[in-house]
């Protein structure tokens, strides 16, 4: 089997966009977050900090880069897909808990591929909009279906799947966002819990009731 090769970040990490100190810390937050994802919140908080809710385009960039390398120094196998959408995953996440207003790209290309983006999330939702998200998940199962079944049309089929799951998603979005908020609070709690409880028959029973 052929081993992947590690990812590698192609820019090199030294500006003066962040002192020393910002740049160890930032690199640390999100080695931690390659460790464990429970460190997610605190890392976020750790960039919030640090690049401000106005961030610059080559701050943003920069920070992006500077996740990618600390990421990489926990978990230098991860691949380069994988990073990508950790990477995207956790920036959007940060941008909407802490308020901050991601850079526009001076890009004229870049300008108006965000704006087809925009438009085709407008028009799938109005597509959408009179029906119910508990009917769109029966017309993703329904498709998902036929195509274990083999249908002729499966080209057709995937690409159905695929805008009702988006559509659903896209509906969904404030709840999602609402019990990621709520699940973070509550587990944040229990791990102080957790920390401070000395009874280890307690701990058992809530770790089967978890179960």
């Amino acid at each position: 089997m052929t081993k992947k090769p590690s990812p590698t970040v192609t820019s090199q990490i030294v500006t003066d966009l962040f002192s020393p100190e910002q740049q160890a810390a930032m690199m640390g937050a999100a080695a931690a977050v390659a460790e464990s994802d429970s460190a997610k919140d605190e890392a976020e908080e750790t960039f919030a900090r640090i690049i401000g809710t106005a961030p610059t385009l080559a701050m943003y960039v920069h920070a992006q880069k500077t996740f990618q390398a600390g990421y990489m120094q926990a978990l230098p196998a991860v691949s380069p897909e994988a990073l990508a959408k950790r990477t995207s995953r956790f920036f959007s996440e940060m941008l909407k808990n802490f308020g901050i207003t991601k850079p526009k790209s001076d890009d004229p290309a870049a300008e108006k591929k965000a704006a087809q983006r925009d438009k085709a999330k407008t028009d799938l939702l109005a597509k959408y909009k009179d029906t119910d998200p508990k009917a769109i998940k029966e017309q993703i199962a329904q498709g998902y279906a036929k195509l274990a079944a083999g249908v002729p049309d499966s080209p057709e089929v995937k690409k159905a799947v695929k805008e009702a799951e988006t559509a659903l998603r896209l509906m969904t979005a404030d709840a999602t966002e609402a019990f990621k908020k709520q699940k973070a609070a509550i587990v944040s709690s229990l791990t102080e819990a957790i920390k401070k409880c000395q009874d280890l028959k307690k701990l058992g029973e809530a770790l089967k009731a978890l179960k």
